[in-house]
C-alpha cells in the first residue's frame, strides 16, 4: 500500500471521553476548584460535549460556577463565574445548551489565562488535548514558548488554576495579617521576613507573563520591597500595613465593617499609661 493510500485510510472511531475527577483529602477547596475547572472546560463547545460518555448536568455546571465564586480569590474569574451562572440559568435541562453558556464558559477560561485552542473553540473535540495529557505519540509537538506562557493542555490548565488559587490564598493570608495591627500582635511567634516575602513572590510568579495585566501587580511589588527591608517585630510599620491594605483592595477583598484596625475582643490587660 502506498504512503498516499495510508493517508486516506479511514481512522478508527475513538472511545468516548470521560470527565476528570481529582481527590485531595487535605485540600477540599483545591479539590473543588480542580474539579470545577475540569467540568467547565468541557462546556466550551457542543462538539467537545459530544465526545463525552456523559455530559455535565445543569446542576453540576451551576455548582462548578459556585465553587469558583466561593473559593477563587481573584475578582475577575469570580465575576466571569457569576456571568456564567446567569447564562446557565437560561438553560433548561433536557434541551439544547444555549450558545450563551458556551460563550460564557470561554470568557471564564480566558480570565484564568487559558488560551483558545489553535483549532478554535468550536472545533475542539477534546481528543487532542487528552493525547497531550497522556503524552502519547498522537499529540502534536508542544510549541516553543516561554515558561510563563499560557497552559497548552487540559492538564496544564487545571494545574495552573490550582496554582493560582494557592498563590492567591497564601498572599491574601499574609496581607490580611499585615493589614491589621491587632491580628499581627497576636501572631507570635511572628512570621520571618523570608516567609512573608516568599508568599508575595509566589503571587507575582504565578501569573507569569499575564502579571502586567493584573491591577494588583504594583501593590504586590511595593509590599514586597517594604517587606524585604523590614525585620518582623511586635509592631507593623504604617507603610507596610498600608501596602498590605492596598494589595487586598486590588484583589477585590473588602475591608471589614469595623475596619482592619478594630481590636478583636476586650484588652488582655491594663494599659501601661494607667496611673
Amino acid at each position: 500500500m502506498s504512503r498516499r493510500d495510508d493517508a486516506v485510510k479511514p481512522t478508527q472511531p475513538r472511545e468516548p471521553r470521560t470527565m476528570r475527577r481529582t481527590s485531595k483529602h487535605d485540600d477540599k477547596e483545591g479539590e473543588a476548584l480542580d474539579n470545577a475547572f475540569d467540568l467547565l472546560r468541557e462546556m466550551t463547545s457542543a462538539r467537545r460535549l459530544s465526545t463525552l460518555v456523559r455530559r455535565p448536568t445543569r446542576p453540576e455546571v451551576l455548582q462548578a460556577a459556585d465553587d469558583y465564586i466561593a473559593y477563587f480569590p481573584l475578582e475577575q474569574p469570580r465575576e466571569r463565574a457569576r456571568e456564567l451562572r446567569e447564562a446557565v440559568l437560561t438553560w433548561r435541562e433536557g434541551e439544547e445548551i444555549p450558545q450563551a453558556v458556551h460563550e460564557a464558559v470561554r470568557r471564564f477560561c480566558l480570565s484564568l489565562g487559558i488560551r483558545e485552542p489553535a483549532c478554535g473553540w468550536e472545533n475542539d473535540d477534546g481528543y487532542q488535548v487528552r493525547a497531550i495529557d497522556r503524552e502519547t505519540d498522537e499529540a502534536e509537538p508542544p510549541p516553543k514558548t516561554e515558561t510563563t506562557a499560557a497552559p497548552r493542555s487540559y492538564s496544564d490548565a487545571s494545574k495552573k488554576a490550582a496554582q493560582l488559587a494557592q498563590a492567591l490564598a497564601g498572599a491574601v493570608n499574609v496581607a490580611e495579617l499585615l493589614a491589621s495591627p491587632s491580628l499581627w500582635a497576636k501572631a507570635t511567634p511572628w512570621p520571618s521576613r523570608e516567609h512573608l516575602v516568599e508568599h508575595v513572590d509566589q503571587l507575582l510568579s504565578a501569573f507569569g507573563a499575564e502579571l502586567a495585566q493584573q491591577k494588583f501587580a504594583a501593590p504586590a511589588r511595593r509590599l514586597r520591597a517594604l517587606l524585604s527591608a523590614w525585620e518582623p517585630g511586635p509592631h507593623v510599620p504604617a507603610d507596610v500595613s498600608e501596602a498590605a491594605r492596598d494589595l487586598l483592595a486590588a484583589l477585590g477583598i473588602e475591608e471589614p465593617p469595623n475596619g482592619r484596625d478594630a481590636p478583636e475582643g476586650p484588652p488582655e490587660g491594663p494599659s501601661n499609661d494607667s496611673g
